[in-house]
């Protein structure tokens, strides 16, 4: 059996006037920029761990633009730099104790995760990385994106579940159907309508992921856009309230 969605006729259009809304907020305007124009897609070892690093410290976090993982990512942290965590002494150590002093949640379990992480893409694996965000660069596809995200939620990658794995290539700036799906999804889902929405820890399982973002996915599709944009309208309009 597979389950599908069906999006009334007046649902859509309140998802219509909600785009047009956030349309002009600056995350959009980004996100557009980078995933759907491909604009600035940098795949040095620099930015993957940057990016790495972030998904990381996304996790479980007080989201907005003045919590201290946003500030965390916008600091000149040490944690954030390749070269200085590549030839650190201690890098778990190092990871921790600027968790900690960024006032982030989790640290001893964040450092662990990005320790085993650089430790792998040291020993061989960086290429591979690159080799699977390439399908990605020139031309990418619902099919080639799920690849990557199920590549990336191997063991060689703790802390990157279904949405992680999914924020880490939406960062980067190489996926337009793979969104990272959080509570501020489904309260957006929910307030328009939707029959069913699960609680935001639900999102843990693969299945039940696919099947929300399925979801998001079909109204994207319907509003002629891509679901980077309908997540970016997303994230920006609870961003936009807080500021």
């Amino acid at each position: 059996m597979n389950p599908t969605w069906e999006v009334e006729e007046g649902t859509l259009s309140r998802w219509r006037d909600f785009v047009e809304g956030n349309s002009k907020n600056q995350v959009v305007l980004d996100r557009h920029q980078r995933n759907v124009k491909r604009k600035g897609i940098d795949l040095s070892k620099s930015n993957l761990w940057h990016v790495l690093v972030g998904c990381q410290a996304t996790t479980q976090q007080r989201s907005g633009p003045d919590k201290p993982v946003s500030r965390f990512l916008r600091s000149g942290s040490v944690a954030l730099n390749y070269s200085a965590c590549k030839q650190s002494a201690s890098l778990h150590k190092l990871l921790e104790k600027e968790f900690t002093k960024a006032g982030l949640r989790f640290s001893p379990k964040m450092a662990t995760n990005l320790s085993q992480i650089l430790g792998v893409l040291e020993n061989g694996e960086w290429e591979m990385l690159v080799q699977h965000l390439k399908t990605l660069e020139s031309n990418t596809t619902k099919g080639k994106e799920l690849k990557v995200v199920s590549y990336l939620q191997s063991k060689k990658y703790p802390g990157l579940g279904p949405k992680q794995a999914r924020n880490f290539i939406q960062w980067i700036g190489l996926s337009r159907y793979e969104v990272p799906l959080d509570s501020r999804v489904l309260k957006k889902l929910k307030e328009f309508g939707c029959t069913f929405v699960p609680r935001a820890n639900a999102l843990s399982d693969e299945t039940v992921y696919r099947f929300v973002q399925a979801g998001l996915q079909q109204i994207a599709a319907s509003l002629g856009i891509y679901p980077c944009i309908l997540d970016a309208c997303i994230f920006s309009s609870f961003d936009e309230k807080n500021t």
